[in-house]
């Protein structure tokens, strides 16, 4: 799903169950996924030019949202070949040293001209290394997607209510879609839940207060595990995220209620599974587990 491992078929074909998951427009360039193949035979294989299918961006700030996760805009070098995406879902970012990682987008580009992403320092990410301790202001990154169906859609003007849950940067693709959903008005109930193991792990709780003061709709829970934390919240929530959702949810209204679910897997789907069992039509969840990936080193050690 992620696309990382795009890699191009050279004097061969890759199998068709490796393309059929890309665009039709790189599979014709050669184009597949390398997670997905399984040669038959030996294969000659190139790592993809960015050039051919992705949008060339530049870091225009970084800033701290709190001790572990910063918020970087990227600017779009050309903005006439910026691809269009729905808020929430995520693209793959590539670096100068070639290494790409995807990530959810906190905003719309079609509005604010610039691209907003929140992301979590992690023990083992590559990517996030780079990011917190050598990306400087105008380095140039590769974007390409986007990729998701965790987004809000309403073809019919529905009133419907809508659940919001996630932990840590899982608020980022949540408030893209918060955003969204308010900006086109949607009339049915918003309660947004965001965890934390305190109240410092929390972030832009500020802005979604004043979100609140001008949509009535909309009902925020900030949850954190412990009660430690120096930050002032609002309506603070001492438990777990998924005990402050279990509290606070009308499960009368659930067949049609639209849930969107991010950030930490194990809570995405132990949620997913919970809220399903409560009477959430499936077809109505959506999920955006964040995935962390590890490299295992093979010969000697690093």
């Amino acid at each position: 799903m992620c696309q990382a491992c795009l890699v191009k078929a050279v004097n061969c074909e890759a199998t068709p169950e490796s393309k059929k998951w890309i665009k039709d427009s790189l599979q014709q360039k050669g184009y597949t996924l390398g997670c997905q193949w399984v040669p038959d035979t030996d294969v000659e294989v190139a790592l993809p030019t960015v050039e051919e299918f992705s949008v060339s961006t530049s870091i225009r700030s970084l800033d701290k949202l709190n001790s572990s996760v910063i918020r970087l805009v990227l600017n779009v070098m050309s903005k006439d070949v910026m691809f269009h995406y729905y808020p929430g879902q995520y693209v793959s970012l590539i670096n100068p040293e070639g290494i790409a990682r995807s990530y959810s987008v906190a905003n719309n580009y079609e509005q604010d001209q610039c691209l907003e992403f929140h992301i979590s320092d992690t023990a083992h990410g590559t990517f996030t290394n780079w990011l917190f301790n050598k990306a400087l202001v105008g380095d140039i990154l590769h974007m390409r997607g986007p990729s998701g169906d965790c987004y809000y859609h309403n073809s019919g003007a529905e009133d419907f209510p809508i659940i919001m849950a996630g932990t840590g940067t899982g608020l980022a693709p949540l408030y893209a879609i918060l955003v969204d959903a308010l900006g086109k008005e949607h009339q049915g109930e918003i309660s947004l839940f965001h965890g934390g193991r305190t109240s410092d792990h929390l972030y832009y709780s500020k802005q979604i207060e004043k979100l609140k003061e001008n949509h009535p709709n909309l009902h925020y829970f900030p949850c954190v595990k412990e009660d430690k934390g120096k930050t002032k919240i609002d309506n603070l929530q001492i438990g777990s995220v998924e005990d402050v959702i279990n509290d606070n949810i009308d499960t009368g209204t659930l067949s049609r209620t639209r849930v969107f679910l991010c950030g930490a897997p194990d809570f995405v789907h132990g949620m997913r599974k919970q809220i399903f069992l409560k009477g959430a039509n499936s077809s109505n969840i959506y999920c955006d587990p964040f995935l962390e990936h590890s490299v295992a080193a093979t010969g000697g050690t690093n």
